[in-house]
């Protein structure tokens, strides 16, 4: 069977109330997007939903060498396994549990399957005036052995004058494919700062579509970094919505595929109030067959003058087979406002290449320099040392080259 009937299936035995019931027979009835939908124009799901799925398999156990093999190795650690909540730290002002229940706008088929299906994922709770000097890791570890579709549901609320970092990974143990459909809301009040970081470096069995919805309150500032360097499918809805006056959206991505992997990033700024900012840069880098797509649309209100929103996505192609479809967006109300966008796709610099082979550099370690200086603008914008390295450590490792970037 499809995964859509698995879903089916799965749904007639769990007791969903009246509301969720349909939302769910709504997707059921027109299924997952496909290519005709604007929003999933160069995106296909027909390959991946025609799979024989397990929806909400039982994961297996998982050791303490596997947390550490993928952990940074930061003080506070949130551990899932399957979406089941399994070790937390203890933090001052920081109230953290497992999957509650929250209402969101549904903006999309895949997170109103989200919605009406999802029981597990983690509630984090910021207290007003809470300052966390070091990052809170989260790892969602899955172990299953069949293929399996799963689906998390987070909801982080931080109030006000707050600062705080994030670092969350999806990872894939198993030989198994796993299918993730990810969905976070993150509330921003007044006066905080929010830093999350998304690593996604799984398995080559590994799908994974990924919400972040997030809601920023006056003087708050929000910063995204997605680090995309394995998987064989992903998918990233970043959205924003700016509530009050003076607000900051960052956004940082690098995309590093090869083989056939493929990674579609989806971003949306919600410009509602004046004197808010919003910058966004995103670097993506293709070997052997793989693609990508960015889309990045900045919207803003009629009432939200004096706005100054940056959009840059800039791409290299080191393979003659990979691709990478590029969509910037701007759908402006206002008349006193900066918005801007620029897209680049291009290969490396010959006369780069030759002048550092003419200094008796080998041609891979050249090419891996003028690499990574085009990728070092978004990796020097990360703030925790621990994720800046390890991107170096990535990209030399999808390079195959043996060079400390950090030199």
């Amino acid at each position: 069977m499809g995964l859509i009937e698995n879903i089916k299936s799965f749904s007639e035995k769990e007791n969903l109330g009246a509301e969720k019931n349909e939302v769910l027979q709504s997707f059921l009835a027109n299924g997952f997007p496909t290519i005709k939908a604007e929003d999933w124009k160069y995106t296909s799901l027909k390959k991946i939903v025609a799979d024989d799925f397990l929806v909400e398999g039982n994961g297996v156990t998982i050791s303490e060498e596997d947390i550490k093999k993928y952990s940074l190795g930061l003080q506070h650690k949130i551990v899932f396994l399957g979406g089941t909540l399994i070790s937390k730290p203890s933090i001052e002002g920081i109230s953290i549990s497992d999957f509650a229940e929250f209402e969101t706008k549904n903006s999309d088929a895949i997170s109103g399957l989200n919605s009406s299906l999802a029981k597990k994922g983690f509630t984090i709770k910021v207290d007003k005036n809470t300052v966390v000097e070091n990052p809170i890791e989260i790892l969602f570890f899955t172990n299953t052995e069949t293929n399996n579709f799963v689906q998390y549901r987070n909801n982080i609320v931080v109030e006000e004058n707050t600062q705080i970092k994030f670092v969350e990974r999806i990872q894939n143990l198993s030989d198994a494919k796993c299918f993730v459909n990810h969905f976070t809301l993150l509330t921003i009040g007044e006066n905080s700062t929010v830093e999350y970081n998304k690593i996604q470096d799984n398995t080559e069995n590994s799908i994974l579509i990924d919400a972040v919805n997030i809601t920023q309150e006056s003087d708050s500032n929000a910063i995204v970094n997605t680090l995309i360097f394995g998987g064989a499918f992903t998918r990233n809805n970043l959205n924003f919505e700016q509530n009050g006056s003076n607000c900051d959206s960052n956004m940082n991505g690098i995309s590093i595929l090869d083989n056939n992997q493929f990674a579609d990033n989806h971003t949306f700024v919600d410009h509602k109030q004046p004197h808010c900012r919003s910058n966004e840069m995103y670097k993506g880098i293709y070997l052997g067959n793989s693609k990508g797509v960015f889309n990045g649309k900045i919207m803003v209100r009629p009432d939200a003058q004096k706005i100054d929103a940056f959009q840059s996505n800039n791409n290299l192609l080191l393979s003659e087979n990979a691709t990478i479809d590029s969509k910037p967006q701007l759908e402006i109300y206002a008349d006193d406002v900066k918005c801007s966008h620029g897209c680049t796709i291009g290969q490396l610099d010959d006369d780069a290449l030759f002048y550092m082979r003419s200094r008796g550099i080998r041609e891979k370690e050249a090419k891996a320099v003028l690499t990574y200086a085009f990728a070092s603008e978004a990796v020097n914008n990360f703030t925790i040392p621990e994720v800046k390295e390890l991107a170096q450590k990535l990209i030399a490792e999808k390079l195959q080259v043996d060079l400390d970037f950090n030199l």
